[in-house]
């Protein structure tokens, strides 16, 4: 016999993953209308999903993968993800993953309201210079401001360097590569934070470029 409970959790589980596709494809449609109510959907069926899974030590796989990354994914510039909305979906994957609420200061994920979209709290968990461009303003757990945290993971994507992105974490490797080619066609190939590194390969091209020129003066 099946487990009522089990049962219903999976119903739960199933809602985040239809509401997160309906999401999902309305946020790539052609026109640039952010889909906000589909956004709410979302954060109505996983407030529900976290609220029945409270004081359970596991998750389902699907909604995990898929809730994931996802702030992380929306800082995408080119998305136009409105702040209040970055907001509840950092929000989102601490109640999911943490049982914390870094903004209700309950920590309770039931006690959390429709209505609290607070274009505030839009970004980072505190407010002091940015490590890399002194700007005064709230920053992130590693110390970045908004803009130079979408830079890093820019570059992150550029480089690559899927073990350290957020946004790469849970995609396919087909997924990832349509990311970072996006991402090139956007904003270009050039790292905008992270040094380039001297066995990179603008290094390498650069000093190959040298010693043509080299050659072609001794003729």
């Amino acid at each position: 016999m099946d487990d009522p409970n089990r049962t219903a959790l999976d119903a739960l589980a199933t809602r985040v993953l239809r509401v997160h596709g309906e999401f999902d494809a309305r946020l790539h449609e052609s026109r640039r209308r952010f889909p906000d109510e589909e956004f709410g959907r979302l954060w109505e069926a996983v407030q529900a999903y976290c609220t029945e899974m409270k004081g359970l030590d596991w998750l389902h796989r699907d909604v995990a993968r898929e809730i994931s990354g996802l702030r992380e994914y929306l800082a995408l510039e080119e998305l136009g993800t409105p702040g209040e909305v970055l907001a509840l979906a950092d929000r989102m994957e601490c109640i999911l993953f943490s049982d914390y609420d870094p903004y209700s200061g309950g920590g309770d994920a039931a006690a959390l309201e429709d209505s609290d979209w607070d274009v505030d709290n839009e970004f980072g968990a505190y407010e002091a210079s940015c490590a890399a461009c002194d700007a005064l303003c709230r920053l992130d757990d590693v110390g970045l401001c908004r803009d130079c945290r979408a830079k890093l993971e820019r570059d992150l994507l550029r480089k690559r360097d899927w073990a350290y992105s957020a946004t790469a974490f849970g995609m396919t490797e087909e997924q990832r590569e349509l990311t970072r080619k996006q991402v090139v066609k956007q904003f270009g190939e050039d790292l905008e934070l992270l040094a380039v590194t001297k066995d990179g390969p603008s290094h390498r091209t650069r000093r190959k470029a040298r010693k043509s020129e080299s050659r072609g003066v001794s003729q």
